[in-house]
């Protein structure tokens, strides 16, 4: 495969790949190097390749496992416990605890930006899992008013959340 057919294959999937990678790493450069990285992956198998399915999917996957394998080479394992011993809190594979952890993250971030009150109605609900009525006992506020707030801030999330995931990160 020469460079040309190569640029019209893969590049079009920049785009999402640098999405993933934002995610993944919530970090502009370290996501650029982590696209790049994934590119020269694919540069030097270019000759090797079999995509049987979706050009853009592969590339996604070949990053996510780039990003995974470089976090266990980072962080590799100091114990010999057998892995069925270990009892994880996440019932799914460690790329699925990573890309857990990423996404709480951006989460997180994403909260911390509401305005004051929906924050603390979100906090207070979603994170510290109070009922209603405590929550309606330590603001004040009456149970319509966090109904209402509560269902802002989420919607606010769930919109950005989208854009983050649809268009790439503001």
């Amino acid at each position: 495969m020469d460079v040309t057919q190569f640029k019209i294959r893969f590049l079009p999937c920049h785009p999402k790949m640098y999405r993933v990678a934002w995610r993944l790493t919530g970090n502009e450069q370290e996501a650029e190097d982590l696209v790049q990285d994934t590119f020269l992956k694919l540069w030097i198998k270019r000759d090797t390749l079999l995509i049987n399915g979706s050009v853009e999917a592969y590339c996604i996957t070949t990053l996510k496992n780039l990003y995974f394998d470089q976090c266990r080479k980072s962080n590799p394992r100091t114990t010999d416990i057998a892995e069925e011993q270990v009892h994880h809190a996440y019932d799914g594979s460690l790329d699925g605890t990573l890309e857990a952890k990423a996404d709480s993250a951006i989460v997180i971030g994403l909260i911390d930006k509401l305005p004051e009150r929906q924050r603390q109605i979100i906090t207070l609900k979603d994170v510290e899992e109070m009922d209603y009525e405590e929550i309606v006992k330590q603001t004040g506020l009456t149970s319509a008013n966090v109904r209402v707030l509560l269902s802002r801030a989420r919607k606010q999330i769930r919109q950005q959340w989208k854009e983050i995931t649809d268009y790439g990160c503001k």
